[in-house]
């Protein structure tokens, strides 16, 4: 679709006759996010275009096809504009400064989950195909970098002292990015076994550290607390053993895999709010990003607690990898 993009500029910029007031990419603007979500979008369409359509009988994509966008992704990730990079540093800036606002730093924060979740996304049909082909290695190592790289933003997220990480959900959009990186991690470690090297504790680690992001959020979210349960069985169905993360570890399983039900709180048991932070969630700043709508669509239509788990791992036809 041909349509002129909006220019980076802040609205108060913006006077009726006035020309060239738009800035250079790299400066911080209340468009800048949006910007980098219609690239984003373009990435995503793009690989949309290239899948055939389901029951036409077209074939597979065409892998050269899927390493070609996943050069566009990484190259979008390599583009960001400096205050979006995970590596940014505002300590010397001063306090007025956009680049350090709270609103620029959620955004960079998500924009990495989305872009590595959407590179999960393109590769996971190709996670467990190594053990018929080995040129889908390539896919199963940027599959698991990419979900490693959602879990660890996700984990940097949690340590800005940020009211937006107080907002019930902590965002659906990166609850849907924490998830997706499970998925990816879980699929590797239960179907990938004779590929790995060495001890599996690291990923075991990282896999049990992102569970406690749906333990946080469950007692606020019910699809959490399902796909956690869901989680779990799969944790059993294939003998994963516990081990403890290291900056969130989880109440101890009881026997090898089970984790301790009775050591957590009831979903009903929790309020929605606490009284002391209510005042906190209401975050009145409208630059900042909702993925409300984002996630609505798939909360809805997706029962994580009746996905079966066994029709999931081998043919990856679901519903809920495609959103």
């Amino acid at each position: 679709m041909a349509t002129k993009k909006p220019m980076n500029a802040n609205d108060e910029d913006l006077v009726d006759g006035m020309e060239g007031v738009g800035q250079p990419i790299d400066q911080a603007t209340s468009m800048s996010y949006c910007l980098q979500r219609y690239r984003l979008a373009e990435l995503c369409r793009e690989l949309t275009d290239s899948e055939p359509f389901p029951h036409t009988g077209c074939g597979p994509t065409n892998y050269q096809r899927i390493l070609d966008i996943d050069a566009k992704m990484i190259e979008f990730l390599d583009n960001l504009p400096p205050f979006f990079s995970l590596n940014f540093e505002a300590d010397h800036l001063p306090d007025s400064d956009p680049r350090r606002s709270t609103s620029i730093t959620v955004q960079r924060y998500i924009l990495n989950c989305l872009a590595n979740a959407q590179r999960c996304r393109i590769h996971l049909p190709y996670l467990t195909k190594i053990a018929k082909d080995p040129k889908y290695l390539y896919s199963r190592n940027a599959c698991l970098e990419a979900a490693r790289m959602v879990i660890r933003t996700e984990r940097k997220l949690r340590t800005e002292n940020l009211p937006f990480m107080l907002m019930p959900l902590k965002s659906s959009g990166i609850l849907h990015c924490v998830c997706m990186g499970i998925i990816v991690l879980l699929m590797d470690i239960c179907l990938n076994r004779t590929f790995q090297t060495g001890d599996d504790r690291e990923i075991r680690m990282e896999i049990f550290g992102a569970f406690s992001v749906l333990e946080e959020a469950k007692g606020q979210s019910p699809f959490a607390e399902r796909i956690l349960g869901s989680f779990y069985r799969v944790i059993q169905r294939y003998n994963i053993q516990y081990v403890p993360s290291e900056t969130n570890p989880l109440p101890r399983p009881k026997g090898n895999t089970e984790i301790d039900q009775s050591s957590v709180p009831a979903a009903q048991d929790v309020p929605t709010t606490l009284p002391e932070q209510e005042a906190i969630f209401e975050v009145d700043d409208p630059t900042l990003p909702s993925f409300n709508d984002f996630f609505e669509e798939f909360s809805a239509n997706v029962d994580p607690g009746t996905l079966d788990w066994d029709a999931l791992f081998p043919g990856l036809e679901s519903t809920f990898l495609s959103m």
